[in-house]
């Protein structure tokens, strides 16, 4: 659950969810293949479904278009996460909240 959370400060500060949520995601996955952790759950974000407006959302849906940095970030560490599962056989499961309050 370390990262840059949220659309509104990545408009500020873009470097902050590059550090955070790049560099600091790539550490995390560096350590669970290090220190051999059998399973990573992370923290993705539903704002990686982009403006696609239909719901309930799915695994299948194309996530290729993000309009918003933190969206960019948090895609890029599921590509990431997918690697690492590939190269050294880690099992990473995503999670992708979505706000209780509204849109």
């Amino acid at each position: 659950m370390a990262a840059q959370a949220g659309v509104r400060y990545s408009l500020k500060g873009p470097f902050a969810y590059a550090d955070s949520n790049l560099t600091g995601f790539l550490s995390i996955l560096e350590g669970c293949y290090y220190g051999q952790i059998p399973h990573l759950i992370y923290a993705s974000s539903s704002s990686v479904y982009g403006t696609n407006n239909q719901f309930p959302c799915s695994t299948n849906m194309s996530v290729d278009h993000p309009v918003f940095l933190h969206a960019a970030t948090k895609r890029a560490n599921q590509l990431m996460a997918h690697a690492y599962s590939h190269l050294y056989n880690l099992p990473t499961t995503g999670l992708c909240f979505f706000t209780v309050y509204g849109p």
